[in-house]
């Protein structure tokens, strides 16, 4: 009988080891209402939500942290079990990640001050004017393929508050950002969004934002994951969440 109960004691305890050894971190940057730290420190936010809700359904646990886009980025290229909450799906990236399931979306507008004039009706013309975002973005890549270079025309920041900072004392004449967190970026920089207006619509931008995975992940546990977002979705919590958050529908998903 000990024997038995030993080798159950060993199974059970190497089940554990196993489970933690692919314990799962989901990585996101400060951006609210989607994904933020809380007054406690803690992640919070729509998307947070949403994957605790999927993580719960599935019967795994996840860790989640709140980094600069950079740093989390490079966490998903480096790390066997790291998951994005919301990362653009773009051809760039394809091959590069496990797409587990669409989380949101991202219009992407070229945006100034209303007082200032500058009103390119194309990204080309966009290209004599100095324009910034963030480093390590998409829209960063997307910039640097139209043209633009940090020796003429592109200033490239480590956090939208420095981003805003810029556009407001008149350094920069346009930013390339999504405007749904446009508002609260804004505020959060201490700032007026009401002095801000929509200069360009950058419609062949992606707009698709995805639950995405390293490469490494176990085909068994994206697979789980994603059966769990779907589920989400058809139940009606995933608009539950939106709602509660005050976010719009994905047009997809309507």
């Amino acid at each position: 009988m000990s024997k038995v109960l030993c080798r159950f004691g060993f199974i059970s305890l190497f089940l554990s080891t196993l489970f933690q050894a692919h314990a799962l971190t989901f990585y996101a940057e400060d951006l609210p209402p989607y994904h933020f730290k809380n007054a406690q420190g803690n992640a919070s936010g729509a998307l947070v939500e949403i994957t605790k809700a999927a993580l719960k359904h599935a019967d795994l646990e996840g860790e989640f942290s709140i980094l600069p886009m950079a740093r989390a980025y490079k966490e998903l290229q480096e790390r066997p079990d790291a998951l994005m909450l919301s990362l653009l799906r773009t051809a760039e990236r394809e091959a590069h990640f496990t797409w587990i399931s669409q989380t949101y979306f991202a219009d992407a507008y070229l945006v100034s001050l209303a007082s200032n004039p500058v009103n390119p009706e194309t990204l080309s013309a966009a290209q004599r004017f100095r324009v910034s975002t963030i480093r390590g973005y998409s829209s960063a890549r997307f910039l640097q393929q139209a043209g633009f270079s940090e020796d003429d025309n592109l200033v490239l920041v480590g956090h939208y508050k420095q981003l805003w900072q810029l556009l407001y004392k008149q350094r920069i004449d346009l930013v390339l950002t999504n405007t749904l967190t446009l508002q609260n970026e804004i505020i959060r920089s201490g700032l007026n969004p009401e002095l801000i207006e929509k200069k360009l619509h950058l419609t062949n931008f992606p707009s698709q934002l995805w639950l995405c995975a390293s490469k490494q992940l176990k085909p068994e546990i994206a697979a789980k994951l994603s059966t769990a977002m779907a589920y989400i979705k058809t139940s009606g919590v995933y608009e539950q969440i939106l709602m509660r958050w005050q976010l719009p529908l994905p047009q997809s998903d309507k």
